[in-house]
């Protein structure tokens, strides 16, 4: 016989494996896919070390797509030339944009004007993760950092 807890967890298991992570569907040209976020972190594993690792999902002239590991926190910053938009995937933490704090947990979406101080810092036990929206397409170089004001 079989105790309340092996069916629990029998139970458990057999719904985390038929419920899989959000997928992004994204297309560039004639070039069409959906990409399950599980997958991606299983392939870009933030490294016990790193604090920030970002996946590029693709991009166009007009904008592009990142997943975004956080450990512990981003050093106050502003893009210059991009406008960012963020969806939080999993995790928790605040983002501090100009002098207002915004607590931030998986769902919630918050846009960044260029310009704008910001920075996030993880909550959360475990590295959170967004995904970013940079327009137009972010080359990794418009990332300067700023004082608190």
């Amino acid at each position: 016989m079989i105790s309340r807890n092996s069916w629990r967890l029998c139970l458990a298991f057999a719904l985390s494996a038929c419920v899989s992570g959000p997928h992004f569907y994204v297309q560039y040209g004639n070039e069409y896919r959906e990409i399950e976020l599980d997958k991606i972190l299983a392939e870009n594993p933030i490294g016990p070390q790193e604090n920030i690792k970002v996946a590029n999902l693709g991009r166009s002239e007009s904008a592009s797509q990142h997943v975004v590991q956080i450990r512990d926190r981003e050093i106050p910053h502003v893009h210059k030339i991009h406008d960012v938009t963020v969806t939080m995937m999993r995790g928790q933490g605040y983002l501090v944009m100009d002098k207002n704090r915004i607590n931030l947990k998986a769902g919630d979406v918050v846009h960044i004007p260029r310009g704008v101080m910001h920075y996030f810092v993880n909550t959360h036990r475990e590295p959170s993760v967004a995904m970013a929206v940079y327009a137009p397409a972010f080359d990794g170089k418009d990332t300067h950092p700023v004082q608190e004001p």
